[in-house]
Order: C-alpha cells, then structure tokens, then sequence
C-alpha cells in the first residue's frame, strides 16, 4: 500500500468507563452548551482525525463495545486497534474527560512519524498508536501506562500551558471548577 493511502487517521474517545467518582456519566455532562462526548469528538475532527469512533459506546453508530468490562482504557485501546480500517497509520486516542485539550494539542503526537507510540511526557493520554502497534499483550495490561511502555513510547516534552489543559475531569467539584476555564 502507498504511504498516500496510508495517511488515515482515526480517532477514538475513550468513553466506556463507570464515572465512579463523578456519580454520573461524564460523557453526558454539559459544558459550554454540548456534552463532553461531543467536544471530545469535534477536538480529534479538529485535529484530522476520521472517522472519530467511540470506545465503550455500542449504542452509537459510531461507537463499539469494550472487549472486556471494567478493564481500563489500556483495554479499550487494544479494542480499538482491531477496529481500526485497512487504511488507516493509527489512531488518536483521548479520553472523554479531558474536555481542555485542543486541536493543537493534538497536533504533534498526530503528526508523529515514528512506528510507535506517542504521548506527551508524565501523561498517557492523549495518546498516538500506530496501527502497527503490538497488540499481543492482551491479558497482563491494566494501565495505558503499561501498555505503551512495552510498545517502545516516545514521550514528547510538554510545556507548562499545554500540561494545564491535559487534565481530566473525574469528580463534581473538577467539573464546576471547568466553568473558571476557556
């Protein structure tokens, strides 16, 4: 296959969790007028990525089930690589409570040329997985962490402004404290 049809990126929101802390689904949660699970869908659109699929999500049409309940994004990402098109370089992960991060956050890890993963340094997510990326470690990975380390990650420098956005939102008090934030 040419490297011209091998440009595809595909998103994928990590949506599938239980939102334990939060109490409600944060996929649901509205901020500035539209769900998380949107903005997280039109920031990796942004970002060039299509199609956006949702993890944890089979109810969507653009959603597919986790292979495993209650097993962490490190699974849904294995999940997700198999749905991955014959076209496509990789795929851009984010998950759905990270409603900060933008497009050009995005950008350099979409960008990478490397065969192997890539995520900004101290955070796993967001995240590049090449659609080469060894998926033979199914039963012993619980963490995205974990997972990425034993794939060969290139870890990218992060600045102080782009680290603030990359923060998740994981309880009531998280998320009002969004409205503080553009």
């Amino acid at each position: 296959m040419t490297r011209a049809l091998k440009s595809r990126l595909v998103g994928v929101v990590l949506a599938g969790g239980q939102s334990a802390r939060m109490g409600e689904d944060k996929a649901g949660l509205v901020w500035k007028g539209r769900p998380l699970l949107e903005h997280a869908e039109s920031t990796l659109r942004a970002a060039g990525c299509d199609p956006v699929l949702v993890s944890g999500r089979p109810d969507r049409a653009n959603g597919f089930a986790d292979s495993r309940q209650q097993a962490g994004p490190a699974h849904a990402l294995l999940d997700a690589l198999d749905q991955l098109p014959d076209d496509a370089r990789g795929l851009l992960a984010i998950p759905v409570d990270m409603p900060l991060v933008r497009a050009e956050d995005l950008a350099p890890l979409a960008n990478a040329t490397m065969n192997k993963p890539c995520a900004w340094a101290n955070h796993p997510l967001p995240l590049f997985l090449p659609a080469t990326a060894n998926a033979d470690v199914r039963e012993d990975v619980w963490s995205v962490r974990k997972l990425i380390a034993g794939m060969g990650v290139s870890w990218l420098p992060l600045d102080e402004r782009r680290e603030a956005r990359l923060r998740n939102v994981n309880t009531p008090e998280d998320f009002a404290a969004l409205s503080d934030q553009r």
